[in-house]
């Protein structure tokens, strides 16, 4: 059983988010300028490492070290790509480029648009995403990836390269596009690519979606808000449109959007209620330590109350458990460090390194049935 922990890489300055947002603009601005939205509520969030810059190749080696520690396998890194370049690649550059070992990592593609969401613009774009204007653009994409693909600690299940795809649904003729990556990466000695989709709601005709991945992520929290913990069933209809349609309707929903609290013990219930396989397809529940993205959306804010180190520990429990029947055993940790989501392993000036106890106490527990 081997733990993941998504890695997010916004946290140091570039020309494009200076632009779009401010001069020396990141993600950390976000997070010191949230404000408590009722008594009690635990905002800003503050890191107690400070606010480290990813720009540092210092910065992912202390990462990392503290991720092994406490018994973290790797991190699966954000990976971002639009009109043929790729962007906030700088931290898993400097994890490429240095000597740590014993540490493995991958990529999910967020193959989203970026637009103005935050600040309840979605529909104005910052950067499209096309998703290729021909087969020359795959292979500047698969190009660009493979000399990541290629070291020796990114990883690998059946000589096959892991990359996930965020919103999969998204992206047109995808299995077309997914086997003329398989074909380019037989280039370099691969065997293919192992491609996982990440889920976050139901969409209608999902075979059609996930048929050729080897394995499905139930993105939580987002997966169990809109299958089990939010009333609203028609959002699977909404999810056919395509994304700008989608971008129009939550302008729509912006307007009307108020904060919403679910109870974590909710979400770790509903872990129990999803399935190991679809048609045969390996499906994981990711888990989370806590969240709530305050510093995001402010009063349109999404946050759990009654999160607790116990009930985290508990989903690590069920997801490890529901695994039995997996050949390939993992976890999803959501996350290390998204701290304008309040999703992170990273300790803060509160709870100080209270998450990471929890997954270390956790494998060892893993690592001793095993002994």
């Amino acid at each position: 059983m081997k733990l993941y922990a998504i890695y997010f890489p916004q946290f140091y300055v570039t020309k494009e988010n200076s632009r779009w947002w401010g001069n020396g603009f990141t993600d950390w601005d976000l997070v010191e300028n949230a404000r408590p939205l009722f008594k009690e509520h635990y905002q800003p969030r503050v890191p107690k490492l400070g606010y480290l810059d990813q720009s540092l190749s210092s910065t992912i080696i202390k990462q990392v070290e503290l991720a092994k520690a406490n018994g973290i396998d790797g991190f699966n890194f954000y990976h971002y790509w639009f009109d043929d370049k790729p962007y906030l690649d700088k931290p898993v550059d400097n994890f490429l480029q240095s000597k740590v070992d014993s540490f493995e990592f991958f990529f999910t593609w967020a193959n989203e648009s970026w637009t103005r969401q935050w600040i309840g613009k979605p529909n104005e774009y910052l950067l499209k995403q096309n998703y290729y204007t021909n087969n020359k653009s795959i292979e500047k994409h698969y190009k660009y990836l493979s000399s990541f693909f290629l070291d020796p600690r990114y990883k690998k299940i059946d000589n096959k390269p892991v990359y996930c795809i965020y919103r999969p649904e998204l992206i047109p003729n995808l299995e077309k596009k997914m086997e003329l990556f398989s074909c380019l990466s037989q280039r370099d000695g691969f065997d293919g690519i192992h491609f996982i989709a990440f889920r976050s709601y139901d969409i209608l005709n999902e075979f059609n979606y996930y048929r050729k991945f080897n394995a499905i992520v139930n993105f939580n929290p987002r997966y169990s808000i809109n299958k089990y913990l939010n009333s609203k069933r028609y959002n699977k209809y909404l999810r056919l449109f395509p994304e700008f349609i989608q971008l129009k309707l939550a302008v729509f929903r912006s307007l009307i959007q108020r904060k919403s609290i679910f109870n974590y013990k909710d979400y770790v219930e509903s872990l129990y209620m999803t399935d190991s396989f679809f048609n045969n397809i390996p499906v994981y529940d990711s888990v989370f330590p806590d969240w709530d993205n305050t510093a995001r959306y402010n009063k349109r804010a999404t946050l759990f109350n009654n999160v607790s180190s116990e009930l985290f520990y508990r989903s690590l429990e069920i997801v490890a458990t529901k695994q039995s029947k997996h050949e390939n055993k993992m976890i999803f940790i959501n996350a290390w460090n998204e701290w304008s989501e309040s999703a992170y392993l990273e300790p803060d000036i509160k709870y100080s390194y209270s998450s990471l106890q929890v997954v270390s106490d956790f494998k060892a527990k893993i690592m001793n049935r095993h002994l």
